[in-house]
């Protein structure tokens, strides 16, 4: 596994980064298959310790942060948070493969795509995205997909274009499991998945009552 480990605020550690490596590895290969990669941040703040693990593997990215007097500790604390999403993960794809087998669903991956809509006269010319690719961190930054032409509508304040993006894909899961990928990661705005009962694609995101909310297709 490639792991990137970088300090803010504190001279680099070899014992500490041995540390967390060792033990980021251990948790992984418990739980996934395949490549994986990670990034562990650690940020000496006053009299805070703070790290924070960042891992991409084949199906999205878990993420675990944590603070305490003592890096040895945050690291410990971060790393529970590591291990619990991957073994939801796990449990939820074997689950899914039970449900699937009963209910006669076959609760395949769904592809779908995102883009962004602009007017046009904002898309001369070097376009960014870097606040979008912040925020939604699981899925890239638009790109123009190659071979393909940009959608333009018209609205009543003028042309917008809508730039397109790949595909990404959206993995079979529960409503609740997708609530808790949500809840889990507070960067992400919404989270889009295949619904293992309906086999349709879903959206569940963040409303402004601090509640989840669910959009469903037909």
């Amino acid at each position: 596994m490639n792991v990137n480990v970088s300090y803010r605020q504190m001279e680099s550690s070899p014992a500490l980064r041995d540390y967390a490596t060792r033990k980021l590895e251990r948790i992984v290969d418990k739980y996934v298959r395949g490549r994986a990669e990670a990034s562990i941040v650690m940020t000496a703040e006053g009299f805070g310790h703070i790290v924070d693990f960042t891992v991409s593997v084949k199906d999205g990215t878990v993420k675990g942060k944590a603070q305490s007097q003592d890096m040895y500790s945050s690291i410990d604390l971060a790393l529970e948070k590591i291990e619990k999403q991957l073994r939801r993960r796990k449990d939820r794809k074997r689950d899914h493969h039970n449900h699937a087998d009963s209910n006669g669903i076959n609760g395949m991956a769904r592809s779908f795509r995102m883009g962004i809509v602009t007017p046009v006269e904002e898309t001369d010319g070097e376009m960014e995205y870097e606040e979008f690719a912040e925020d939604y961190e699981r899925f890239p930054a638009p790109e123009e997909a190659d071979g393909e032409e940009d959608v333009v509508l018209t609205r009543k304040s003028g042309k917008v274009k809508v730039v397109r993006n790949q595909e990404y894909t959206a993995e079979p899961m529960s409503i609740e499991d997708a609530a808790s990928e949500l809840e889990n990661d507070s960067d992400r705005e919404f989270f889009v998945f295949n619904n293992v009962e309906t086999d349709t694609i879903n959206i569940v995101y963040r409303r402004d009552d601090d509640h989840i909310g669910l959009i469903e297709t037909g």
